[in-house]
């Protein structure tokens, strides 16, 4: 080994494609809580209200919990593929015929009936984070569910002796109960957010054109791949550095709020 300074760091500050990294990974985040982050919630207010399966849901739901984050991002790769043997392509074909001739209408402009849909910059990222999105919002209802046993049914009895509609029920009564585990899981999204790199690995290995080239994989890729480890290890220092920051934030929030549970008489 040869000492070399900061010299690792001005290289990881210096290097435009980190900065594509960083941005990518913050794209990331937000399109997983914008899309994932309220799904989990609304699923367990469901399994909350339905009467009769709820054991057999709850299964259903946590069974992504159980499998390799390889085998799901395989799976999905699979149904995205961009031939005719794609389920993706075969279930929206109807619809681009229907956009190309009724629509559109020109030949020179139709939408292609057998997309490539991880090979479009505009569309990878967005496809990228889907699948974490379907794997985690059912184990993440089961999460809210218990969260949601522990609020009070006098508050919903008294709610509806006032008159007030669900939506205000859920507004003023649910979220304010569950809002502790929120926060939460805001932190552990985020932070999962920014370390994401076997899904990207399997679906895009951060292509097309560095659309979907993360922190993570930049890490990764200059560590195993290009056997770069102290550029890799102070890369991992930045991320390790910022998520540090965002998680005081947190944790200042968290200590803030008064947790207490519910004894049934």
């Amino acid at each position: 080994p040869q000492w070399v300074g900061l010299d690792n760091f001005i290289s990881v500050f210096t290097q435009p494609i980190f900065y594509r990294a960083f941005f990518n990974s913050f794209a990331y985040v937000l399109l997983n809580i914008a899309i994932g982050f309220v799904l989990p919630i609304l699923l367990a207010i469901a399994l909350n209200e339905i009467p009769v399966g709820k054991v057999t849901f709850r299964t259903l739901f946590y069974l992504p919990a159980m499998t390799s984050g390889i085998v799901i991002a395989l799976l999905w790769r699979q149904f995205y593929d961009k031939t005719e043997a794609g389920l993706l392509n075969q279930i929206l074909k109807p619809w681009f015929e229907f956009v190309n001739n009724v629509i559109i209408r020109n030949p020179e402009h139709h939408w292609p009936l057998n997309y490539d849909w991880l090979g479009d910059p505009k569309l990878a990222l967005f496809a990228v984070v889907l699948p974490g999105v379907w794997a985690a919002a059912g184990p993440g209802s089961i999460l809210y569910l218990a969260a949601l046993k522990n609020i009070p049914d006098e508050r919903y009895e008294a709610a509806d002796l006032d008159g007030a509609s669900w939506w205000h029920k859920i507004w003023s009564i649910t979220m304010p109960g569950i809002k502790p585990l929120m926060l939460i899981n805001l932190l552990g999204v985020f932070i999962g957010g920014f370390k994401a790199m076997e899904n990207i690995f399997v679906l895009t290995m951060g292509g097309p054109l560095y659309s979907t080239h993360t922190i993570g994989l930049e890490v990764w890729m200059n560590a195993f791949m290009f056997l770069k480890f102290g550029y890799a290890t102070a890369a991992a220092w930045v991320m390790g550095a910022f998520l540090v920051g965002f998680t005081l934030i947190q944790i200042r929030s968290l200590l803030k709020m008064r947790f207490t549970t519910v004894r049934s008489v």
